[in-house]
């Protein structure tokens, strides 16, 4: 970790403490409570001892864990909503998931929803961190991942093949096809899909998101013989195209990374989820869990910005 990082976590448990302190987090877990609402968490790479605390904390104020499946029987009124429902999920299809955190969710008996990149699965490793493994195989103005994921699709496609056809060998820090069929038996795991190749679905045509979405939800079903129905946006992004697709391929819900709460009448094809920051401090993780960081930081930029 550079030093720049080490301040920002440092600087980020500093905050969160006193946004604790005066009172913003017994407020925002009342808010979370209120009838009708639902809090949403997706985690990437979480170590163990994050997850833990989560978990413990979160079932000791009460909150109730729900699956994906309840989450769409909860918002096709089939079923109430219970007070503190919250719902935890994990993107991409870390391989440290396996030994981090889905041990916790299976001692504590909390649902989880994973949502997995099939193509990285296959492949062994995430696209971004091939670049930031082998930097000098990408041209200089595309080595910042920021800047990469602005580009059109067939320009990162490009990037990424170029890494490919190297003949490099990029760590696995995805799980394998056999872990995934392993996972999908635990009582605990609800898979989702989370596309094929992670790109960023706005900058794709609408052949380029019919193929994703239909890649990664068929790749899914064969592993497991198990109906995939919920998906996970790459990087959050999408632009309204997607919601077709999604119907068509029949999926029955969506979640983005929109930093508020998810409601019964949420449209479930643009569900919001709390993004936790897997290498912070439990502060701040519980403060963006409950919805106190964005809404913070946007005001702090509007100040200073």
């Amino acid at each position: 970790m550079n030093f720049k990082r080490r301040i920002r976590i440092i600087t980020g448990y500093i905050l969160a403490e006193a946004l604790i302190l005066s009172g913003y987090l017994s407020r925002a877990r009342k808010k979370s409570f209120k009838p009708g609402v639902i809090t949403s968490v997706a985690f990437h790479n979480p170590s163990e001892k994050l997850f833990g605390e989560m978990v413990v904390w979160l079932r000791k104020k009460g909150f109730t864990f729900i699956s994906a499946s309840q989450l769409i029987d909860i918002l096709s009124g089939k079923v109430e909503c219970p007070r503190g429902a919250i719902w935890f999920s994990l993107d991409d299809g870390w391989r440290n998931n396996l030994t981090k955190v889905l041990p916790v969710a299976v001692e504590y008996e909390i649902p989880v929803t994973v949502f997995i990149c099939t193509g990285a699965i296959e492949g062994g490793a995430f696209w971004w961190r091939k670049v930031m493994q082998f930097p000098d195989l990408v041209p200089p103005e595309l080595r910042n991942i920021n800047t990469l994921k602005k580009q059109p699709e067939e320009v990162r496609k490009q990037v990424v093949q170029h890494i490919d056809e190297a003949g490099v060998s990029p760590l696995r820090e995805a799980m394998t096809v056999d872990e995934v069929k392993k996972i999908s038996e635990m009582t605990q795991v609800e898979l989702g899909a989370h596309t094929d190749t992670h790109p960023i679905l706005p900058n794709c045509s609408e052949q380029q998101i019919e193929e994703e979405l239909a890649t990664s939800k068929r790749k899914l079903e064969e592993w497991t013989g198990k109906s995939i129905t919920v998906f996970a946006y790459p990087n959050g992004s999408y632009d309204g195209r997607e919601r077709r697709i999604l119907e068509a391929e029949g999926y029955k819900l969506a979640a983005t990374t929109e930093d508020e709460y998810g409601r019964i009448n949420s449209n479930p094809y643009f569900f919001p989820r709390h993004i936790i920051m897997d290498d912070g401090s439990f502060a701040e993780n519980i403060c963006h869990a409950l919805g106190i960081w964005a809404p913070l930081i946007k005001r702090i930029k509007r100040i200073f910005g």
